[in-house]
């Protein structure tokens, strides 16, 4: 049975641009892959090479330290440079930068299959590790670190498969061209969770994914994996909000959602998890989406880790007009990308490039009307109006008081006012104007 959740807006989904079009590999690979050292929420990675050292496709070249995650060739040929370069998430960043030789061989020295039957908690947690798994829908924390904390501890596991950005359908043909593994992973998590279920949540809209699923939970007997199809609403890929669609629990603020045994894992990190312990690669290619109504050929592609931005841009055939915006991500809460350099990260689903029609024109914003737009819509019972009333007062004390520290900077309430004002930036600003102040007291 599905819940409901309060708020969220229905903006218009344009996934029909690549919704059709299977993932397809690159019918040729950029001659320099660039792997940054900082591809996690914990910090960078330490270089495991040097410039001049040859590498092969899963090799690793980046351990993890007392932060990051482990990092592995994508392709093989040899190590030019460990430099600074462009990174998606903004700035330069240090990167092993490889000079492809398009022969692709393969690490001699990959780790071995598990048994599913057999697998161990401690296993799956190293081998995770091992394998540099980390959250790939867009929070990059270390998979390892989440199996570890729930283990024994929910009952619950969810697989976010709900992709709820518009144009964004990485994660839809995932499920749809390779949904076994996907749940294969799922029980493999399930079972060493000790958790009594596991639910693949996805949007109603995608039947296709949701039958072809179906078919193959049949075949299987099911088990503890079931699929939740759910009607479309943003931002249901929300960790808090899908939590609340699937059991009806609530997170409670500043809460985590062990605080009501559940834990949610993206669905291409559930298939990165299968890979690592059953076939025993590691996370070195993923599924991105290249669209937008400036792109010649949207299309789905399964590429390389550290290919160039630009490279795909390519691959899709360019631009056919000239774009107003390019965002790695989906217009919602995407990124904005300035430069095209910027290699695919773990967590790089999409790259959306947009003409001037395609959003919302960027005009002074007008006056609050109190229309409760903002306020009706926020997914998180914030009162964004009410905040920026505060924020222009500098009136601490009742930013104190708002629970800022639950803003998942979803959009909704940018997307829904009337006047156009930047709530979100607003809601941001309020959040570090408080942190200020509590640390002057």
């Amino acid at each position: 049975m599905a819940h409901s959740f309060f708020g969220g807006v229905y903006p218009a989904t344009r996934k029909g641009i690549t919704r059709r079009k299977p993932m397809a590999r690159l019918s040729q690979t950029s001659k320099e892959i660039v792997i940054p050292l900082v591809m996690c929420a914990d910090g960078p990675a330490t270089p495991m090479v040097r410039p001049g050292d040859p590498v092969t496709v899963g090799q690793p070249i980046a351990r993890r330290g007392e932060t990051g995650a482990a990092a592995h060739a994508s392709v093989s040929g040899r190590v030019s440079a460990i430099e600074n370069r462009p990174h998606p998430w903004g700035g330069l960043s240090p990167a092993i930068v490889i000079q492809n030789d398009d022969r692709s061989e393969p690490y001699s020295g990959h780790m071995p299959p598990m048994d599913l039957r057999r697998l161990t908690l401690e296993q799956v947690v190293e081998r995770v590790a091992a394998a540099g798994v980390v959250g790939m829908g867009g929070g990059c924390f270390p998979t390892w670190e989440k199996i570890a904390r729930s283990a024994g501890r929910i009952d619950t596991l969810i697989v976010n498969a709900a992709e709820c950005e518009p144009y964004v359908t990485s994660d839809y043909r995932l499920l749809l061209e390779r949904g076994e593994r996907i749940l294969r992973g799922a029980q493999a998590l399930s079972q060493c969770l000790q958790c009594e279920r596991a639910v693949v949540v996805t949007e109603g809209d995608k039947l296709n994914a949701v039958e072809a699923v179906e078919r193959r939970l049949r075949r299987q007997g099911g088990g503890r994996v079931q699929i939740l199809p759910v009607r479309t609403c943003y931002p249901l890929g929300a960790e808090k909000q899908i939590i609340q669609t699937v059991t009806g629990r609530e997170v409670p603020p500043g809460g985590s959602p062990l605080d009501v045994k559940c834990a949610v894992f993206n669905v291409a990190t559930v298939y990165a998890v299968h890979d690592a312990l059953f076939m025993g690669r590691p996370l070195t290619h993923r599924a991105v989406t290249v669209t937008g109504g400036a792109v010649t050929r949207p299309r789905n592609l399964w590429v390389p880790i550290g290919t160039p931005l630009r490279h795909l841009l390519e691959t899709c055939g360019g631009l056919r007009e000239e774009t107003d915006r390019m965002l790695i991500g989906g217009p919602m809460m995407g990124v904005a990308l300035t430069n095209l350099d910027a290699p695919v990260t773990k967590d790089t689903n999409s790259l959306v490039c947009l003409t001037s029609w395609e959003h919302k024109p960027d005009i002074p914003p007008g006056v609050c009307i109190r229309c409760g737009k903002c306020v009706a819509a926020c997914p998180m019972h914030l009162a964004p109006t009410i905040i920026r009333r505060a924020l222009e007062d500098q009136d601490l004390e009742k930013l104190a008081r708002y629970h800022l520290e639950d803003c998942n900077a979803c959009g909704c309430c940018s997307f829904i006012c009337p006047a156009q004002i930047p709530l979100v930036e607003t809601v941001a600003s309020a959040s570090l104007l408080l942190k200020r102040g509590v640390a002057k007291q």
